[in-house]
């Protein structure tokens, strides 16, 4: 990729960030409010807002977001055969 198409690619994902900062601030105050803070970061994330401007919005840092993003990843992952067969081991020498 050359110098100028570099350039154009920065730009214009500057542009799509922009646009969506104009959307989300629009409607903050409805589609943020009353929700806590990981619920927040889920809403920005998922409209593919970067860590460092969810921080900005919703007034916290982006290492923060970063631990709460992870948080979540890691919770909808699905267990994987080793570990399910564990924790069915496990519970079977529980009862």
């Amino acid at each position: 990729m050359d110098t100028g198409q570099q350039f154009e690619k920065e730009i214009i994902e500057k542009l799509d960030t922009l646009i969506k900062l104009v959307a989300v601030s629009s409607h903050a105050e409805t589609i943020l409010k009353g929700k806590s803070q990981k619920e927040q970061i889920k809403i920005l994330s998922a409209l593919g807002l970067s860590r460092n401007i969810i921080a900005l919005i919703i007034g916290a840092s982006p290492e923060t977001v970063s631990v709460r993003l992870s948080e979540m990843k890691s919770k909808t992952k699905p267990l994987k055969r080793e570990e399910h067969q564990d924790m069915k081991e496990k519970g079977d020498r529980l009862k």
